[in-house]
């Protein structure tokens, strides 16, 4: 229960009428008044100091979880794009393959197989480098995905 302070009005406004008696009277009232506003103050301060110095480890805290989001969400971009490259590489070899087979298919039917098969066995070669190529970049999104997974785990709540 906080300490509860006289009002100012209680207090003489002219001492000089004031008997002897009554006047330390009113002069110990103000000193133990006095007191209590420097002890409250002085809790005051130190409570503001506390929240000051909360606040700087919040923000700091704060600060870290940004940066790591920010790495973390710059990995998934960059993972995000590689896979977006070996699909449409994918796509690109699948396409390619499918329409020379296609055309290799027409030109058997008219005797001119020959020169349509040597693009079909082209389109498949490119077809399987595309596919090898495209192996090692998921290798290395497996590796950057488990990165990011350790990563998280290690600062997981540390935050909060």
């Amino acid at each position: 229960m906080p300490t509860l302070y006289p009002p100012t009005g209680h207090f003489p406004t002219h001492p000089q009428d004031l008997e002897r008696e009554t006047l330390d009277e009113a002069y110990n009232e103000l000193r133990v008044a006095y007191r209590g506003l420097m002890v409250s103050r002085g809790l005051f301060r130190s409570k503001a100091d506390q929240n000051r110095a909360a606040m700087q480890e919040l923000e700091t805290k704060l600060r870290a979880i940004a940066e790591r989001e920010a790495s973390v969400r710059q990995e998934a971009y960059e993972m995000l794009e590689i896979v977006t490259n070996v699909v449409g590489e994918l796509e690109d070899a699948g396409d390619d393959l499918v329409n020379e087979f296609g055309l290799y298919q027409k030109g058997r039917r008219t005797y001119q197989g020959g020169s349509f098969i040597g693009r079909l066995i082209k389109a498949v070669a490119t077809f399987i480098r595309r596919w090898t190529g495209t192996k090692q970049q998921l290798a290395v999104i497996v590796e950057q995905q488990q990165a990011v997974q350790r990563s998280l785990e290690a600062t997981d709540g540390q935050d909060r």
